[in-house]
């Protein structure tokens, strides 16, 4: 891997044009570094970075639908899975100044039967603090539920009587079902559905026009599929979890473009008074407060939060003492945001980071690329098949989507949508007896069958 750091240069001593440099340094290592990322099959989607609300930088990678062969671009409309806590913690300090709760109210008050209800309150709900079970955690409803229509009744008795993590207040146990609670409680407050209440208290006053929450049912060209990894031109398309599911814990879609507008009026205090918002990012335990993960980088505070849905993930990032928002979007699953974004900050801030190293595939003669066609066993339950498809070399392992090997030498390929190499063994009559898989610093032998 290059090793880079861009020199600090003192911006009130450098004339207009050497700035504009600057900056176009700047745009363009943010370029490499997200084109690296891409070819490795580790960013699909769109990214922005704005300071003091103009854009630094903003661009798009890949494909919004693999089949139709349809780019992703700035109006791309993705899920944001559980950035959509941050809408509604929000709400629920709006419903607070106007005096209709209190974050200090039991939740027995809203849920009389609800075990430990008058023990757990609304602000052990917005700090994963309850020790609530996290219904997502639920293999069985994940596997057969989430993609359908579940009633508040339904979705509560998943977890209501499920064993829970801590004591009220003991300790951070991050729970989707607190935030299902919460966007309940919006519900019956203000007489709306959650989607409209969040309409009417943030999305219409801050002119975001492209967001909302039923993406199932959201009829738009600009509107991404959801994939779980995405090989070149091919995607293993996610289905869509259903918005009752997701709710108010991760159902909102949106663009770069309103998340930008959300970050602008998270960081110039609007909406809430100054005061409320003080209190939703003041960290508790883990760094979490009323729906937003605190940090710090480069000795300044960081506020944020990230997502992950079926088919998407999202980060949204910001500096408030520097103005600074950077908003990544993703319909890939294999992308790795997190590091992509620390990447991008460092290279804003002018620090060290590292593009990650591109591996370059070498072209194999088809009837070379036939000799590893097989099934290879790695243990009793798993195996690995390789086939052709077409003049590409592919790898199917048990109950996973299949994925084209890339030759970075004889018998030596890698995947782009994981970091994982697949090595084939020779016997002395030069016949492929075995292959090794190299991932996660482990690699496992399997047998040709």
């Amino acid at each position: 891997m290059k090793l880079y750091r861009l020199a600090f240069l003192l911006v009130a001593l450098l004339p207009i044009a050497q700035l504009h440099a600057q900056t176009a340094n700047k745009t363009k290592s943010m370029d490499s570094l997200l084109i690296a990322y891409h070819k490795l099959g580790r960013f699909t989607g769109t990214a922005l970075i704005t300071k003091g609300g103009k854009t630094v930088y903003q661009k798009s990678y890949g494909y919004k639908n693999t089949a139709r062969k349809t780019k992703d671009d700035a109006n791309t409309i993705y899920q944001i899975g559980s950035v959509t806590k941050t809408f509604t913690s929000t709400m629920i300090l709006l419903l607070q100044e106007q005096e209709k709760l209190n974050v200090k109210d039991k939740l027995s008050k809203y849920f009389p039967t609800f075990p430990d209800g008058d023990k757990i309150t609304i602000e052990h709900l917005l700090t994963h603090t309850s020790g609530i079970y996290n219904y997502t955690e639920d293999t069985l409803f994940e596997r057969s539920g989430m993609m359908k229509h579940q009633s508040r009744e339904d979705m509560i008795a998943l977890f209501k009587d499920k064993m829970p993590a801590n004591a009220p207040g003991e300790a951070f146990s991050y729970s989707n079902s607190n935030y299902m609670l919460l966007g309940y409680i919006i519900e019956d407050l203000t007489g709306k559905t959650y989607h409209q209440a969040l309409r009417d208290m943030i999305l219409t006053p801050l002119g975001m026009k492209n967001t909302g929450t039923n993406f199932a049912g959201l009829q738009s060209p600009n509107k991404a599929t959801g994939y779980f990894a995405i090989d070149g031109d091919m995607g293993a398309a996610a289905p869509i979890v259903d918005s009752s599911v997701s709710y108010a814990a991760g159902a909102i879609y949106s663009t770069v473009g309103d998340l930008d507008k959300w970050a602008q009026a998270v960081m110039t205090q609007k909406l809430l008074r100054p005061v409320d918002w003080i209190m939703a990012t003041k960290p508790n335990k883990e760094n979490y407060g009323y729906g937003w993960m605190s940090g710090d980088i480069y000795g300044k505070k960081s506020l944020g939060h990230n997502g992950g849905i079926h088919g998407f993930l999202s980060n949204l990032f910001m500096i408030p003492q520097d103005s600074v928002a950077i908003i990544l979007l993703s319909n890939n699953m294999t992308s790795d945001l997190g590091t992509i974004r620390r990447d991008l900050a460092a290279i804003l801030y002018e620090k060290a980071y590292e593009i990650p190293e591109v591996k370059v595939e070498m072209k194999l003669p088809a009837a070379t690329l036939k000799e590893y066609i097989g099934v290879y066993q790695l243990a009793p339950t798993f195996e690995i098949k390789v086939f052709m498809e077409g003049e590409k070399l592919m790898a199917q392992a048990t109950n996973q989507n299949p994925f084209q090997l890339f030759a970075e030498r004889k018998d030596f390929f890698f995947l782009k949508v994981v970091d994982a190499q697949i090595g084939f063994i020779r016997d002395e009559n030069n016949k492929i007896i075995k292959l090794m898989l190299h991932q996660n610093g482990r690699v496992l032998p399997g047998i040709k069958k």
